[in-house]
């Protein structure tokens, strides 16, 4: 292309110094890098690209095919799957951040002719937009897939920046038509990858509507719209009907031609939305399992919605500096980022009208389209109900809207460096897709430009007090809880979680790094759907002659095998026959005709087994998945060991199974005999008389799995516990498996173990902020 990006400035053109700019961007993410997955959904993501299968609706599929070809070209690398698809992220935001340099560059270049300020201002814009916190945290570690879908809006921004100086050429026309692709492939990875939808709209019909109205190009533009989400429509029910291991939603369909035909369905709340004709597709589509309500009906009110905004803004550009002090500096970015819009909009407000649009889109326009409820950590004494709250902090959601305040207040800056309050007098003598410029164009950098140098080292703030919370070099955390957690329980177990953070961090540990696959994982949520019971029913289904399960490790086959390869000491050498049954014996119809839920009048026993007994308070309700929780563990007792996270107190607690659960390090089973105190099992009632939680501890097994199986050496090398949305649980149960232990020890008179025990509990206590820091 002959345009400005070819224009050398220096020894370099301009495309090249982009390039540059990125790399270093992708180098600084390179260098604070996550080893291994984390939390939240990125264990799902990683699990969902490694295998191909199917993340929670609508399935990003775009992501999962992107990430499965990334997993196989890295290959030969031999670095571990998570560490090829945080590598992938990294890669994904650098690429958005050369697309970006580009884009404002031709911005720019509308209103400036000094090619070294155009070059200043992109290396700065860029690069404070780059190290924005939750920019950075998000291209460290792929957690969710909004750097793909930033990397295409930052594609689809610079090629609309380009469009605008070929709008009445056949080159602008073909790159309107390959716009309108990327929106579509980047519609089936995240409809955030549409948010320049507006901006674009708005932009080609103030500019050259003729242009976008032409016949041809609308309609080679809405078929290549629509093969670029074909990938959501067509590859999502043909990978689902191969039943992948992860097939969330199960949106299989019976014909291709009902996933690709419009029709309109009723979610469960009586809403009619538009769709597809096949039924599961559609409930995938939107996302009916999440029942997301109007915008007219707000969470919370629309300016605690904006004080959460506030608090994630202030975040972005010196996390690690205590409130005080962020917000000052959070004051200085907004007004330069103000400054940086004035600008743009006082000099050329031909490509303002695309990118104020588009800021406007992804900054209040998104919080009020968002709807969230109350922040995870803010409004807590006036809205003690955590149920009105966020379960985590949602500053991800607004990455496309911090790199664009990082954009603008780097332009800001460059204004306030470049005194670009004084017109250029040469503005808009030369296009920016115009090499041949006038030979006394200015040039270089004046002295006024070499005295007000120093202002430019602002955009280093973001690098400097963002990188100790953004570094990520030594969490392992999330894939050593996994470990630990599968570690706890007996071959062939069941155990029950209770959501993100006790579920897809275990399906990496078993479908990645094929650690414990013989155990059934069971997210309690998931129960509550028609798809989930029948999916586990298959997948626990004993193997029949001449099938096994490795014939196809990603899709369910049958009942996986223990492999004591991978299994740690207490259950390495120990018999474990394979299970004989399912755990669930109920036919389709039976599933599909389970009552939503029982309302139990006044306390009621039900008996699980000879030696199980349940109790149900009076008042309370049994639900659907709790229904299921039941047969599941009548339909497994004699047969296997049923376990419950110790995350999962509201799946035990519903049944009122504590008398009859036995501590296992990280895990409670449900042990199907009656409990006696010995020298290794003990009650620890007497010392927690009014607790709701499991008394029992199995001594032996807890202590072997504390001390020679438990991998928790990086953790205790912190100073904080990095995530505050899983600070109150993660560190928590450690804290506890490890205190409750040392109580046992000293029960039993192991006052040495026990101290030792207690040691370790502080640590894991103050990390979790229970408890004061040693002097």
């Amino acid at each position: 292309m002959n345009g400005i990006e070819r224009e050398k400035i220096g020894p370099l053109t301009l495309r090249l110094w982009g390039l540059v700019t990125a790399l270093g961007v992708w180098s600084l993410y390179l260098l604070t890098i996550a080893p291994t997955t984390g939390f939240w959904d990125t264990s799902e993501y990683v699990t969902t690209a490694h295998i191909l299968g199917l993340p929670h609706p609508p399935g990003n599929p775009f992501f999962v095919l992107v990430g499965r070809v990334w997993d196989l070209l890295l290959g030969f690398t031999g670095l571990p799957v998570a560490l090829r698809i945080n590598v992938l992220s990294a890669t994904l935001s650098a690429g958005a951040s050369f697309f970006s340099f580009l884009a404002v560059a031709r911005m720019v270049a509308h209103f400036r002719e000094n090619r070294h300020e155009i070059l200043v201002a992109s290396m700065v814009a860029v690069w404070i937009g780059a190290t924005a916190f939750t920019v950075w945290t998000q291209s460290n570690l792929n957690e969710k897939v909004y750097t793909l879908s930033l990397f295409i809006v930052s594609l689809v921004s610079y090629l609309t920046m380009v469009w605008v100086d070929e709008a009445d050429t056949a080159r602008g026309n073909r790159l309107l038509v390959l716009i309108a692709l990327l929106l579509g492939l980047g519609w089936s990875n995240h409809t955030m990858s549409l948010l320049p939808g507006p901006a674009l709209a708005l932009f080609v019909l103030l500019h050259r509507w003729r242009a976008a109205l032409n016949p041809r190009v609308l309609g080679l533009g809405v078929a290549l719209f629509a093969v670029g989400y074909s990938v959501q429509l067509l590859f999502v029910p043909i990978r689902s009907a191969q039943n992948p291991i992860i097939d969330e939603a199960d949106p299989e369909c019976p014909t291709l031609i009902s996933a690709v035909t419009p029709s309109v369905i009723d979610d469960r709340f009586g809403n009619s939305k538009l769709s597809v004709a096949c039924e599961p597709l559609a409930l995938s589509l939107i996302r009916d399992q999440y029942g997301p309500g109007p915008v007219t009906q707000r969470q919370a009110p629309l300016h605690r919605q904006y004080a959460n905004y506030w608090q994630y803004f202030d975040w972005q550009w010196a996390r690690s500096l205590p409130p005080g002090g962020r917000v000052a500096v959070s004051m200085i970015f907004l007004f330069l980022a103000l400054l940086g819009l004035w600008t743009h909009f006082r000099s050329d407000r031909k490509t303002f009208v695309y990118a104020g649009t588009l800021f406007f889109t992804v900054t209040l326009l998104l919080v009020y389209y968002l709807n969230f409820k109350h922040g995870y950590s803010l409004y807590l004494e006036e809205v003690p109900n955590i149920l009105q709250h966020e379960v985590r902090e949602r500053d991800y959601f607004y990455i496309i809207g911090f790199q664009l305040w990082g954009i603008y207040a780097g332009l800001g800056l460059v204004a306030l460096w470049g005194n670009w309050s004084v017109p250029d007098r040469r503005r808009s003598a030369v296009p920016p897709d115009r090499t041949s410029l006038p030979e006394d164009r200015p040039a270089g950098f004046s002295a006024r430009h070499r005295r007000a140098a120093p202002i430019l080292a602002v955009a280093f703030v973001p690098f400097l007090f963002n990188f100790a919370r953004a570094d990520r070099t030594e969490d392992s955390a999330a894939r050593d809880w996994a470990y630990n957690i599968l570690q706890s329980v007996e071959p062939y177990a069941v155990l029950f979680t209770n959501g993100d953070n006790d579920t897809f961090p275990l399906w990496y540990l078993q479908e990645v790094e094929g650690i414990r696959r013989d155990v059934t994982v069971i997210v309690h949520s998931y129960l509550g759907t028609e798809w989930y019971p029948k999916q586990l029913r298959s997948l626990t289904t004993p193997c029949g002659p001449g099938v096994a399960a490795a014939d196809s490790p990603t899709t369910v086959v049958c009942q996986r095998p223990f492999d004591e390869a991978n299994a740690a000491s207490p259950y390495a050498d120990a018999a474990a026959p394979s299970p004989t049954r399912s755990i669930i014996a109920l036919t389709d119809a039976q599933i599909d005709g389970l009552t939503p839920g029982i309302a139990v009048a006044r306390d009621t026993a039900f008996r699980v087994s000879n030696a199980v007994t349940a109790t149900v308070r009076g008042g309370d309700s049994i639900l659907y998945p709790d229904i299921l929780v039941f047969h599941i563990m009548q339909q497994s007792l004699g047969d296997r060991p049923v376990y419950f996270a110790a995350t999962a107190p509201p799946v035990y607690g519903k049944w009122g199974l504590q008398p009859h659960l036995v501590r296992h390090g990280l895990a409670f089973k449900l042990v199907d005999a009656p409990l006696e105190a010995t020298d290794d099992l003990v009650d620890l009632r007497e010392y927690m008389p009014n607790t709701v939680s499991p008394t029992w501890n199995d001594r032996a097994r807890t202590a072997e799995l504390l001390w020679e199986v438990f991998e928790v050496e990086d953790v205790l090398g912190w100073e904080e516990w990095p995530e505050p949305s899983t600070q109150s649980s993660i560190p928590a149960q450690y804290y506890l498996a490890y205190y409750l232990q040392g109580m046992t020890e000293e029960h039993l008179g192991g006052v040495e173990a026990a101290e030792r025990a207690y040691q370790r509990a502080d640590r894991f206590g103050f990390l979790a902020g229970l408890v004061a820091p040693a002097n």
